[in-house]
């Protein structure tokens, strides 16, 4: 008899002792965080989504090249003018290790990584995010291109002219550079003497 009486008082001692932590816990305030209404604060340091700044990229295509996993691509074409026609510029977040390399050997500055790092989803294609917001050329940049163009054409005629007005005279650069050479020959020459 006096095991059970035993038992019963560790099971009521074992109750109340468990219940004091409840209780206790019952009136202070809750840490949980409601997470899609209410969010924790980010470190400065953290390293999210990726963020282009497609006017300020000169397609150096540097990110690309220095990406351990080789999770960005990019597809453009150079027109004259220094103006940039754009295809492609996407990031693989399924491969992406957030290393911020990218970001470091932009010589412009114009690719951060942003605070966002909610990227689940459903379907892993939609992992492959294509940063672009606009695609192909601005009309902007159509006049840039017939200017750049016309200002070439402009310095080959030029050029041509400079190079027909040397004809005439009959002597061209290098028949100038043996003359002068032949000169300075010459008059080094009577000093030796």
């Amino acid at each position: 008899m006096g095991k059970y009486f035993q038992d019963l008082y560790d099971a009521i001692f074992s109750t109340l002792k468990g219940m004091s932590v409840t209780i206790k816990h019952f009136f202070s305030k809750p840490v949980t965080v409601q997470y899609p209404d209410e969010r924790l604060p980010i470190s400065e340091a953290f390293l999210g989504k990726h963020k282009l700044d497609q006017e300020g990229c000169i397609a150096c295509s540097q990110c690309a090249k220095v990406c351990p996993v080789e999770c960005i691509a990019m597809d453009f074409e150079r027109h004259p003018g220094k103006v940039v026609e754009w295809k492609k510029f996407t990031v693989n977040y399924n491969h992406c290790m957030f290393c911020g390399l990218c970001v470091e050997t932009c010589p412009t500055h114009v690719l951060h990584m942003t605070k966002e790092f909610d990227l689940s989803e459903y379907d892993r294609s939609n992992c492959l995010v294509d940063f672009l917001t606009y695609r192909g050329l601005r009309p902007e940049d159509y006049e840039t291109i017939e200017k750049a163009k016309r200002e070439a054409e402009e310095k080959k005629k030029k050029k041509a002219a400079e190079a027909k007005a040397k004809k005439k005279t009959g002597e061209s650069g290098d028949e100038k550079a043996a003359a002068k050479k032949a000169k300075k020959e010459e008059d080094a020459a009577p000093e030796e003497e």
